[in-house]
């Protein structure tokens, strides 16, 4: 299988980098704060926007809205709920503020994931916020991209996300410092991580081939970020390359991540979301 070349060109990213977006929050009181000093605790999450029947959805790793949901079971108040999409905008914007009831409106996929591997999480973007975003330049995979039977033709591996390091917790702000790493497949399971009961990916990081604002990154912080596979383009166009949404990055070691596939979690949204959206 092929490998992820050296440095993709800015200019080649920039349709998959438009679907990316984080999701801020702050934590306070309960013991989260308690731990900070009483200081409420900011917090970044990488994911990325679909379009289904029309309408827009973040999809991120499941293991995320898990950890806030428990913060919340031991009295923390969750809360400021911001959409940063600095990564379509060379000027620095304040984020687009968000109402999100994590326990209503997130539906997370993670229940016994460190037997299953399982590891989904969504919540459906109302409109307000969709033209919000939608006017700085995010956009939605669109079916063609996700519902494809192709994605074996498209063997370069990107991983997209905000590394941990590449933010400004103090200022409450992102700085445009993602990632854009390559990936290598892997066969097998890479020493660091479990056989699952759901069959998982995984791949090798290509530090080599970082793009995208930060050089020297932790990938601790990017769970959630999209994985997409390009092809050189047969079509006669300015981009060299096609693109389709393979996965979600949900665990990662110094060396090699393990992530979910997208497709069936997103055909589970257009399938089952009205059953999902139940009251706690």
């Amino acid at each position: 299988m092929n490998t992820t070349p050296v440095i993709i060109e800015e200019s080649f990213l920039k349709p998959m980098h438009r679907h990316f977006i984080n999701l801020t929050c702050s934590i306070s009181g309960g013991k989260t704060e308690a731990k900070n000093n009483g200081v409420p605790d900011f917090r970044i999450f990488s994911a990325f926007i679909v379009e289904i029947d029309s309408e827009w959805f973040a999809i991120t790793a499941g293991h995320i809205f898990n950890d806030l949901k428990e913060a919340k079971a031991n009295g923390a108040i969750i809360s400021d709920w911001h959409i940063d999409d600095s990564i379509v905008s060379n000027r620095h914007e304040p984020a687009c503020p968000y109402s999100l009831d994590i326990g209503r409106e997130v539906f997370s996929l993670y229940e016994n994931a460190d037997v299953t591997g399982a590891d989904y999480a969504c919540f459906k973007i109302y409109d307000l916020a969709r033209q919000a975003i939608s006017t700085r330049g995010i956009q939605a995979i669109p079916s063609a991209v996700w519902s494809a039977n192709d994605i074996s033709e498209y063997s370069i591996w990107l991983l997209i996300g905000t590394p941990s390091n590449g933010r400004d917790l103090k200022n409450k702000q992102v700085h445009q410092l993602y990632a854009t790493i390559g990936l290598e497949p892997v066969d097998g399971i890479p020493a660091g991580f479990k056989q699952k009961k759901y069959k998982r990916h995984y791949a090798k990081l290509v530090r080599s081939s970082i793009g995208g604002g930060n050089k020297e990154f932790d990938i601790d912080g990017m769970s959630g970020g999209p994985i997409f596979g390009l092809k050189p383009s047969t079509q006669t166009s300015s981009n060299q390359y096609e693109y389709r949404i393979i996965g979600i990055q949900s665990h990662a070691t110094s060396t090699h991540i393990a992530f979910c596939a997208a497709r069936p979690f997103i055909e589970t949204i257009k399938d089952a979301w009205a059953d999902w959206c139940v009251e706690e």
